[in-house]
């Protein structure tokens, strides 16, 4: 295997040590749910943050964790030296752009923290997992997939932002899935209709689409789009994918964070919402479906389980998010081969920072 494609050493040094033994103060970029859990993983390491700033433009008269946050422009004017600790999520071309330029001034690392549960990835937790890692490798259906894994196993350890530009692409699916062969097609995590419409317009011989949000705000969005659209035939359901269908505890916080197993969530509000196991839905269970979007917040594991009656008969591609808990990137395709062995995958990228995004294509 060329250097191109092969997974880190089992001993790397870690973005947290890298941050620990800087010698410049660390001032956080961003602030939100992501900053909420790098500070408390710094507090737990002993990292001590000098301050938090904003884009020059965004910035309000506010505290965050008992910082006053400043524009990058004041930190730079009262600071010498300093370093950067990427704290929030971009994919537009124009912030992309606007932190490389910061990280070309500066020391600037993105700590990589899970959307969801409370395990960090850190070089402890990579030795521990090395050979499940490499395993993966050797699993992957072709050499852009065991390079794509080995730049964000790269990104995870290190925190280098350059790891994430090297291995993301506008249209993750290209090259994997042939979209003209895609007739119905079930969305898991629609939210307000993006990937749907995206959908429409790429799958040209689509004629049906299942689409499910639990998100009482989001589904009344999707629901807009979906009467809007004659052809193909959309329909929607208000509920959270699930291994089981009955009422569960949802968590609804800021955009697509909100999920029925958001566990560590301090910016969000619970109520419950009905949840469905894909094989309970007739109308699917009895259609040929041919592609199915799991995009669900975490609960990934859940809703395959939940449609693995479907995947078993109709033999699906399954488009997988494997990014938003540490453990998904292996967690989920073990899970997959339990389930439905003997199938192709593909990992590919979406474009932007951190390392989200991460689909796992299953043929």
């Amino acid at each position: 295997m060329t250097d191109a494609y092969k997974i880190p050493d089992a001993r790397t040094p870690d973005v947290w040590e890298r941050l620990a033994a800087a010698g410049e103060p660390i001032f956080l970029y961003g602030t939100g749910n992501g900053a909420d859990k790098i500070i408390d993983e710094f507090e737990r390491r002993g990292i001590r943050a000098a301050g938090v700033f904003a884009s020059d433009g965004f910035v309000r008269d506010r505290t965050f964790r008992g910082f006053h946050v400043r524009s990058y422009g004041d930190v730079c004017r009262d600071n010498g030296s300093f370093a950067v600790a990427l704290a929030f999520g971009a994919s537009r071309a124009d912030v992309l752009d606007s932190i490389a330029r910061i990280a070309s001034e500066r020391t600037l690392l993105c700590p990589d923290v899970p959307a969801f549960g409370s395990l960090v990835f850190d070089n402890a937790y990579y030795a521990a997992n090395y050979d499940r890692f490499a395993a993966l490798s050797a699993r992957l259906a072709d050499d852009e997939s065991r390079r794509v894994l080995a730049r964000l196993l790269e990104y995870k350890l290190s925190g280098d932002i350059d790891k994430l530009f090297d291995c993301g692409v506008d249209d993750p699916a290209l090259g994997v899935v042939d979209y003209d062969k895609i007739g119905v097609y079930v969305d898991l995590g629609a939210y307000t209709g993006d990937t749907v419409k995206s959908a429409v317009l790429k799958m040209k011989n689509l004629r049906r689409v299942y689409a499910f949000e639990p998100e009482a705000r989001a589904y009344k969005k999707l629901s807009l789009l979906a009467d809007s659209i004659s052809t193909p035939v959309i329909k929607t359901y208000n509920a959270a994918a699930w291994d089981e269908s009955r009422p569960v505890e949802f968590v609804a916080a800021s955009g697509r964070g909100s999920s029925a197993d958001a566990r560590g969530h301090k910016d969000a509000r619970r109520t419950v919402v009905d949840a469905a196991a894909l094989d309970d839905v007739d109308d699917i269970a009895r259609d040929s479906v041919d592609y199915i979007k799991f995009d669900v917040e975490g609960a990934e594991a859940r809703a395959l389980r939940g449609a693995s009656g479907i995947i078993t008969r109709s033999r699906p591609i399954l488009c997988v998010s494997v990014y938003h808990r540490t453990g998904d990137l292996l967690d989920i395709p073990e899970l997959i081969d339990e389930l439905i062995p003997n199938r192709r995958f593909y990992l590919r990228r979406e474009r932007g920072l951190p390392a989200w995004g991460i689909d796992l294509f299953v043929v």
